[in-house]
């Protein structure tokens, strides 16, 4: 039979919002994704002060460790940020240490429960977001809201991924989310003007009009980048959200590139017909094949092999994938040689196709089971 969720009682009361929300629903929202049962300011087996915003493997480690104990620091000391109610024990005697303004160990190990700070409850690898990533215990008395907001936009970000969300997409990105949270524009609603976005981006390839659909495509790439971390930061992800946004993302990339080999038709110079063909040929076959080298990677290993070691994260970012294929054609567009992008895109396919096969063969062939350097 399996364990009813811990219960979360949270402490005090704060007039205050965090992604425009009341903090009291911010954090009744990442209480309940963390996995905890029912979450009131009455009733609780995990007592937290309300202030406080913890970092996600901190709030889930806290939930499966009955007895902890979470500190943090204090002018004169340590403060108590949370405690897991020790099975069995009643909860009223351990809401008196909260009022005290700095507390001492050996007491809190009296009581039956074992202190630590963040590091002591937290894991510093976020597989899911492939990155390894610093704990937090932020107290929203004392730190400044956009700061706090900062952290957690920063945490929702993956570790790996293309050089254009990795560094042109992430300021923009804080506040435009940040617009969307105020008002209350949903994570969905997002990927569905992204979808629209595609949509145009296609019928201008399609007509040969590169600049426009090159804008188009950039604004899509980046309402991507801004669907996810609301979701993330309001607490609003859901199964059917990741499904919708990486179904587009995933369907959509062949469909440009066909728009824009058709487009190609009618310009004056450029590539043999012969060569532009043969190149979306190889485009749209190596897409494929790409995904595939990567399923399998993960089917046999059971994580992504952009995070097996460096080296495949550098890959990662320059990798023919849509970001850095739109880079390629976009430079080509501004040099005035569209159809010589369309070819680049083919030559960078195949390499990146050959070197993910390597990587998977090596990987297949090396004596101990790979693992992650960011787990290592």
């Amino acid at each position: 039979m399996s364990q009813n969720p811990v219960s979360v009682r949270l402490l005090g009361e704060l007039p205050a919002r965090l992604w425009g929300l009341d903090l009291a629903e911010w954090q009744r929202r990442a209480w309940s994704k963390a996995g905890a049962g029912q979450i009131d300011q009455a009733a609780g087996r995990l007592l937290v002060g309300i202030e406080w915003v913890l970092s996600p493997s901190l709030q889930r480690n806290l939930l499966a460790q009955p007895g902890a104990a979470l500190l943090g620091p204090a002018d004169d000391g340590e403060q108590l940020i949370a405690i897991h109610v020790p099975d069995n024990a009643d909860p009223a005697p351990y809401l008196v240490l909260f009022e005290q303004n700095n507390v001492d160990r050996s007491s809190l190990k009296a009581a039956g429960l074992a202190p630590g700070d963040m590091y002591a409850f937290a894991d510093t690898y976020n597989k899911s977001l492939r990155k390894r990533e610093t704990p937090y215990a932020l107290s929203m008395r004392t730190e400044n809201t956009v700061d706090i907001e900062r952290v957690l936009f920063a945490g929702s970000y993956k570790g790996i991924t293309d050089l254009v969300t990795k560094y042109a997409w992430p300021i923009p990105a804080f506040y435009v989310t940040r617009l969307c949270a105020f008002l209350r524009i949903s994570p969905n609603t997002v990927t569905t003007a992204s979808l629209l976005f595609v949509i145009l981006a296609f019928w201008l390839f399609w007509q040969g009009h590169w600049a426009a659909g090159i804008a188009a495509a950039w604004v899509m790439t980046f309402l991507d980048t801004v669907d996810g971390k609301l979701a993330r930061t309001t607490m609003t992800y859901s199964n059917w959200g990741n499904i919708y946004d990486h179904g587009i993302d995933l369907i959509h990339p062949p469909f440009w590139y066909w728009a824009i080999f058709t487009g190609l038709q009618s310009a004056p110079a450029g590539p043999s017909q012969a060569l532009l063909f043969g190149s979306l040929a190889v485009i749209l076959a190596g897409y494929v094949l790409n995904r595939l080298e990567e399923g399998e990677f993960i089917r046999r290993f059971g994580f992504h092999i952009h995070v097996w070691q460096p080296i495949d994260g550098f890959a990662r970012e320059i990798t023919a994938r849509r970001n850095p294929n739109m880079l390629i054609f976009m430079v080509a567009v501004m040099l005035g040689q569209p159809g010589w992008g369309f070819v680049a895109i083919a030559v960078w396919t195949i390499i990146f196709l050959v070197f993910h096969g390597v990587r998977l063969i090596q990987a297949i062939l090396q004596r101990s089971a790979p693992v992650s350097w960011l787990e290592a």
